[in-house]
C-alpha cells in the first residue's frame, strides 16, 4: 500500500511539474514569439509601400536581391536615417521583403564625402544600397559637399572604393539624389544634372543606378505634394516613406535593373 501510494503521488508531482514546465514554455512562447511578431507585423501595417507590393514592383533585380537572404546595409543622410520622421527610414517599407539582415550607416545633413570617410564604421554587407547627394546639391557651398556633377561622380567613385574594400564581392545600388519641391529652378537643375552624371558614371561600372525622381515626380502630378513630404527636402511618415520605397521599386522595374 506505502509503494502504491509513493508511486501515485510520485506520478501526481510529475504531472504537476510537467503542466507547470508546459505552462511556461507556453508563457514563454506567447510573451517571446507571438507578442513581439503581432507588434512587429502591426508596425509594419503602418508603414506600406505606396499603393502596396504589386507584381510589378517585384519584377526587378533589385527585389530579387531582397528575397535572396542576402544581408543588406543601407548608406544616406537624414532621408535615410529618418530625422525629420521620428526615425523612420526611407526604407522601412522595404523590410518586410529583405529576407537577409539590414543595416544602415547614415546621418541628417551628410554628403557623399561624409560616406567615403565613414569606411571605419561601414559594416560587411552582400548588397549596399546608397541613397546621397541632396546635400551636396542644395547646399554647395558647405565644405563636404561637392561643388560640381563630376565632383559628385568622383566621390562616387571613391565611395565604391571604400566598400568593395569592405565586402570585395558585394553588390552596389546607388540611387540618385532625392525629390525635392518647392525650392528655385536653380536647385532643380543642378539636381537633374547630377542625377545624370551619376546614372552615366553607374553606366561604366558594375554599380547599379536607380532614379526615383520620375516615379515620385508623377505621383506629385496627380496628387498633393504636401500629402508626402514633410518639406521640401524629406517625406513625410508614413506617407512619404510609402511613396519613395515605391519609387525605388518601380525605378528598378522600369529601369530593368
Amino acid at each position: 500500500m506505502d509503494s502504491n501510494g509513493n508511486k501515485k503521488k510520485i506520478s501526481r508531482t510529475t504531472a504537476v511539474l510537467l503542466a507547470v514546465f508546459a505552462l511556461s514554455l507556453l508563457i514563454f512562447i506567447i510573451v517571446s514569439v507571438i507578442i513581439p511578431t503581432y507588434e512587429m507585423n502591426r508596425f509594419f501595417r503602418g508603414y506600406q509601400v505606396y499603393g502596396g507590393m504589386t507584381e510589378e514592383l517585384k519584377d526587378s533585380v533589385l527585389y530579387e536581391d531582397m528575397q535572396s537572404g542576402r544581408s543588406f546595409c543601407f548608406l544616406g543622410d537624414s532621408i535615410t536615417n529618418g530625422n525629420m520622421t521620428n526615425g523612420i527610414a526611407w526604407y522601412l517599407p522595404l523590410k518586410p521583403y529583405i529576407k537577409g539582415k539590414t543595416s544602415d550607416v547614415c546621418c541628417g545633413g551628410w554628403t557623399i564625402k561624409d560616406l567615403v570617410e565613414q569606411e571605419e564604421n561601414i559594416p560587411e554587407a552582400d548588397v549596399y544600397v546608397v541613397a546621397i547627394g541632396i546635400n551636396d546639391v542644395l547646399f554647395p557651398a558647405s565644405v563636404q559637399a561637392s561643388a560640381t556633377e563630376s565632383e559628385f561622380t568622383y566621390r562616387a567613385a571613391k565611395l565604391a572604393d571604400v566598400l568593395k574594400h569592405i565586402s570585395p564581392d558585394s553588390k552596389i545600388y546607388f540611387i540618385a539624389p532625392w525629390t525635392f519641391v518647392g525650392v528655385d529652378d536653380w536647385y532643380v537643375e543642378r539636381g537633374n544634372r547630377y542625377r545624370a552624371a551619376l546614372g552615366e558614371w553607374c553606366s561604366g561600372t558594375d554599380c547599379i543606378f536607380i532614379n526615383p525622381d520620375p516615379a515620385i515626380m508623377s505621383v506629385f502630378e496627380t496628387e498633393d505634394s504636401h500629402k508626402y513630404m514633410f518639406n521640401e527636402f524629406h517625406p513625410n511618415s508614413p506617407e512619404g516613406v510609402g511613396l519613395f520605397s515605391y519609387a525605388v521599386l518601380k525605378a528598378a522595374h522600369d529601369q530593368g535593373v
